[in-house]
């Protein structure tokens, strides 16, 4: 029965943006209570999608899904973990899942429904957030989950769902009245993943991605899109919709000179900007957990399931090609990755996965 102590890592959250990180050895473990469940986080995944939900973490609720005491925040990331000790009936020990972890060696469960897919937490803090973020995949019935391919499955996965919603929302929308789509910040993974599907699904849409001089050859290289501009040579498209995962004012502002949107999505905030403007008229703020709902009543769940189990295959099986894995073990290496991906100094072309 294991009860050691657990070593995390946290950011500090009372300023505009996270703080360094530290690392932290909890007290040991207390004994489990009846209904819970305690896990060994094996690894997880880091990129510019947890600098999100750290910059996000007060206006969505992220905060609230592995508590600290003010003013330290944990940070969540998806990945895989293995059930080490269980007192819920419905769960066994070695057991693996599929989900949201802190950024730490071990994690407790609460779960309330399970079924044979998933597994629901039901902690009380965490019942008011989305059900995407507490639904935990039973890896053993998982429709995605292939064999040898976790660590690509930590970055590609949670990244990936976002590139297939918003690839059905510009379907829906046929790209929000025009024919043309300006994706910025697209050496980010979830990016790259909405560029490759819309030029597989959508050849009659002109898509543009937009990054730094830095990546322009590496994001052109992979061809997932049918244009890459810099910007510093920003295009000017009478009509374009953008999808932004930057969250950068004054690039937005050039974009809408240039190319008056037919429509702006916004979606992330890989440039560091703490809370996104008001939206206005002509566009919105894109929300995961919500559009998982309004493509499963569109597709009905098992559809919804099928298609999006298909898709994210099939990205993880080109990944092969083009992405290189880092793995990084340990308290200070994870702090130096994530130092990284704080300061901008990612690589498309590569992803990191971390463990303890």
């Amino acid at each position: 029965m294991q009860r050691a102590g657990t070593v995390s890592l946290v950011v500090d959250r009372s300023g505009p943006l996270p703080g360094d990180l530290a690392m932290v050895r909890d007290a040991p473990a207390a004994p489990l209570r009846d209904g819970a469940v305690r896990l060994a986080v094996d690894c997880f995944s880091l990129s510019a999608n947890n600098l999100t939900y750290a910059l996000l973490g007060d206006r969505l609720g992220y905060w609230s899904l592995f508590p600290r005491p003010d003013p330290w925040g944990m940070v969540p990331a998806w990945g895989f973990s293995t059930v080490v000790e269980s007192r819920h009936v419905a769960v066994g020990a070695g057991e693996r899942l599929y989900g949201l972890w802190p950024m730490a060696s071990s994690a407790v469960l609460e779960p309330g429904r399970a079924n044979a897919r998933l597994i629901v937490e039901n902690a009380p803090l965490r019942r008011a957030l989305p059900p995407a973020y507490n639904s935990y995949f039973r890896v053993a019935a998982d429709p995605i989950h292939a064999p040898g391919t976790e660590e690509r499955q930590a970055v590609i996965r949670p990244l990936f769902i976002t590139s297939f919603l918003l690839d059905r929302l510009i379907g829906r929308t046929q790209a929000w009245g025009g024919d043309t789509v300006i994706v910025t910040s697209a050496s980010s993974k979830t990016a790259l993943g909405l560029g490759w599907l819309l030029r597989r699904g959508r050849p009659g849409l002109r898509v543009i991605g937009v990054t730094s001089e830095r990546h322009r050859a590496a994001v052109a290289g992979l061809g997932f899109f049918g244009e890459v501009a810099t910007y510093d040579a920003l295009p000017a498209i009478a009509g374009a919709a953008i999808v932004d995962f930057s969250g950068n004012e004054p690039l937005l502002a050039s974009l809408r000179e240039r190319s008056p949107p037919v429509h702006l999505c916004r979606v992330g905030l890989t440039h560091g900007r703490d809370e996104p403007a008001v939206p206005r008229p002509d566009e919105q703020f894109f929300f995961a957990p919500d559009a998982i709902i309004a493509v499963a009543a569109e597709l009905g769940p098992a559809g919804f399931d099928t298609a999006l189990a298909g898709a994210t295959r099939d990205f993880i099986d080109t990944s092969r090609d083009w992405l290189a894995v880092e793995a990084v073990r340990g308290a200070e290496a994870i702090r130096d990755a994530w130092a990284r991906i704080r300061f901008g100094a990612g690589d498309p072309t590569r992803a990191i996965v971390a463990s303890f």
